[in-house]
């Protein structure tokens, strides 16, 4: 047996690891995930996530395996974190670095080996995700490939592990200045997001390919817990805004009945997975318009939703709309969110609308992050509005909405023909093949975008930093371009403003993690048209490429 040599670097190695803060964790559903789908993937008894101190490796996840932690000195994985790839090892009764460590020839029985290092972005090795069997074999080259993919989002589940505690912490420190917090939410927004469009793109990317229906259940669940995450971050940016007073009120007239179909549409798909039903009662004439503001106001429909179903896990979740009207346009918008499940205590019912105000009812494991009812509560606040809440415990809970408008009749643009034809027309179209070019320093990131544009059959050249992203839409002619804003070398704002004024510019698209409202004024008024942030959403983009098309046309 041959102990590993330690890296040139353990003293940095083991500073980062440490800093994670994850060593002697309790199990984590998303990293216990990852390994039951690396075991399934490569057909072996054992995976684990495993982390490399001074003195064991730590398993932060062990499918297959009783135990937590080995010696250093006997593991495989002290060899993997050496190298910058797959170490595999066929057969380790044959192999000198191994045939006499006790692991191969006692209890777990290390016969067949193969790890993935866990690399931070400066090659910093952490541990690895590793595959075991007690028989010799090999990975086919779909095994190998799924296995680096799974290794890259372990990574991200670490780095947003530690983001996410941050952000935890975050909620708190309640007393900080105003201003420190706005720069601190923007710092974890744009920490998280990073990770998140690779985790969230990866994720689709992997349920696209050939895999067994249970497969795919892991994959969703990894998805599910990165949205959770997204949400969370979402959420926390508007109840800082709303808290601050810098939400800005945008009235605009908009047609209630197509934000009603949409929350439909995606509630029936949520409810049915949880094996409830999900009713939308809507007697409104199909031609009613509104003003006011649509983004609160359906943020408001969106979070009374999602808490009544998640609190709900039998019957039925009924999302009632009434409009009291009067001849001079004025009226109220009169909203009920009616659920089936274990009711609120009067004793809750008066902090519901507190801030991180978490509670689970009887026989719900589940919470929330506390914000969503916040959110609800000051957004109708803006709109002049108001909420009020029956529940009866043991029968479920109404949740009652007002909000004043103004309202008007206005015939459809589009004939009922015309709009089933949109509606199936998904992929955008254009008179000829599009020259794009991507420019991102993260590969993750350019590999997730050039999947979602795969369908549309674009000729697409790739940078990873600002000067190359410069010189190519210089020298050559681009009909899109997706620039990040923070490469190395040269600033996406700087490469926008450069190309003012300059004949047949490109579509321009800023792809980033920076999302609070003023990051995005800025990034905009640089000179790019399209907003794009991270986690890219596939219909958002589409539907930014249509509006191209149909400019181009």
């Amino acid at each position: 047996m041959i102990i590993a040599p330690l890296p040139k670097n353990e003293s940095a190695r083991l500073s980062a690891l440490k800093g994670l803060e994850i060593l002697d964790t309790p199990e984590e559903e998303m990293f216990d995930e990852v390994t039951k789908l690396a075991s399934m993937i490569c057909n072996v008894p054992i995976s684990l996530v495993s982390l490399i101190d001074e003195t064991r490796q730590w398993f932060k996840s062990h499918h297959g395996l009783n135990t937590r932690e080995t010696p250093r000195s006997l593991a495989f994985c002290s060899h993997a974190i050496l190298g910058d790839d797959l170490f595999v090892v066929p057969n380790a009764k044959e192999d000198s670095r191994f045939k006499n460590n006790p692991l191969v020839n006692e209890a777990p029985n290390v016969i067949f080996y193969a790890g993935i290092p866990l690399a931070l972005d400066d090659q910093i090795k952490l541990g690895t995700l590793c595959v075991i069997d007690n028989k010799p074999r090999e990975l086919d080259e779909n095994q190998i490939l799924m296995l680096r993919l799974l290794g890259k989002q372990t990574i991200r589940l670490l780095q947003m592990r530690k983001a996410t505690e941050r952000l935890e912490i975050e909620k708190l420190a309640a007393q900080r200045a105003t201003a420190a917090k706005r720069d601190f939410i923007a710092a974890i927004s744009h920490d998280i997001r990073n990770p998140l469009n690779s985790l969230l793109g990866m994720s689709e990317m992997i349920r696209e390919t050939d895999l067994n229906p249970t497969v795919l259940g892991y994959v969703d669940h990894i998805k599910n817990a990165g949205e959770v995450i997204l949400h969370l971050v979402n959420d926390t940016i508007e109840l800082s805004r709303l808290e601050e007073n810098a939400s800005i009120i945008h009235n605009e007239w908009f047609d209630l009945n197509q934000c009603l179909n949409t929350l439909n549409s995606f509630f029936k798909t949520e409810t049915k997975r949880k094996h409830i039903d999900f009713k939308l009662s809507n007697d409104l004439n199909q031609n009613i318009h509104l003003h006011s503001d649509k983004r609160k106001i359906e943020k408001v429909f969106w979070n009374l939703t999602t808490n009544a179903v998640k609190f709900t896990n039998s019957g039925v979740v009924t999302f009632s709309v009434f409009l009291e009207t009067k001849p001079n346009q004025e009226g109220t918008l009169l909203i009920e969110v009616k659920d089936t499940g274990p009711g609120i205590s009067p004793e809750v019912k008066d902090k519901l609308f507190q801030k991180y105000n978490q509670f689970v009812p009887e026989g719900c494991g589940i919470s929330g992050s506390g914000l969503g009812l916040s959110i609800v509560k000051l957004s109708l606040e803006e709109l002049g509005g108001n909420v009020e809440v029956e529940s009866k415990l043991g029968e479920g809970s109404t949740f009652k909405v007002k909000i004043p408008i103004l309202w008007k009749l206005e015939e459809p643009k589009t004939s009922s023909k015309e709009t089933e034809i949109l509606s199936k027309s998904n992929l955008p179209s254009f008179s000829k093949p599009q020259k794009v070019l991507i420019a991102d320093d993260n590969d993750l990131n350019r590999k997730v975008l050039r999947s979602y544009l795969k369908p549309l059959r674009f000729e697409i050249k790739e940078t990873n930093n600002g000067i190359d992203a410069e010189r190519e839409l210089s020298e050559s002619a681009y009909d899109i371009a997706f620039l990040d804003i923070e490469m190395p070398g040269k600033h996406g704002t700087e490469i926008a403003k450069g190309l003012a004024g300059k004949p047949h510019r490109p579509a321009l698209f800023a792809c980033t993690g920076l999302c609070m409202p003023e990051e995005k004024d800025q990034i905009l008024a640089s000179g790019f048209q399209y907003f794009l942030p991270k986690p890219y959403l596939k219909e958002e983009l589409y539907k930014h490429l249509k509006e191209i098309a149909k400019n181009r046309a």
